[in-house]
């Protein structure tokens, strides 16, 4: 094995464990995102509830301005930033492998060409 293909096979290596970490830390950044997003009807129906008898008209109004609300909708827009963060940054390491899959194809056309 030449030194070329050493060094090939040790980015590749890199790349595909940079991919295996980042699509764990995304699938986990997902799944707090999306378990996040689904919540906001409890944490409003929590806070209503907890605003006793008045209407339920005025008593979402009031729970929308909540400081547990507004701390909840933060908390969310947060594990969504994180969420898309790990999704661009897997994104850039499959990209990563695809464009160094093409340089070691053309390496090895290029070295048959010429007969290394």
């Amino acid at each position: 094995m030449c030194a070329v293909d050493i060094d090939f096979f040790h980015k590749f290596k890199e790349v595909v464990e940079q991919i295996g970490k980042t699509g764990n830390e995304y699938a986990t950044a997902k799944s707090n995102s999306w378990k996040s997003q689904e919540l906001k009807g409890s944490v409003l129906a929590s806070i209503i509830k907890s605003l006793g008898d008045i209407p339920v008209s005025k008593a979402e109004i009031q729970a929308r301005t909540h400081e547990d609300y507004i701390k909840h909708l933060n908390e969310t827009a947060e594990a969504i930033r994180k969420e898309l963060q790990l999704k661009a940054s897997y994104e850039m390491w499959k990209s990563s492998f695809e464009a160094l899959r093409s340089l070691s194809s053309l390496e090895k056309a290029t070295r048959n060409l010429t007969g290394e």
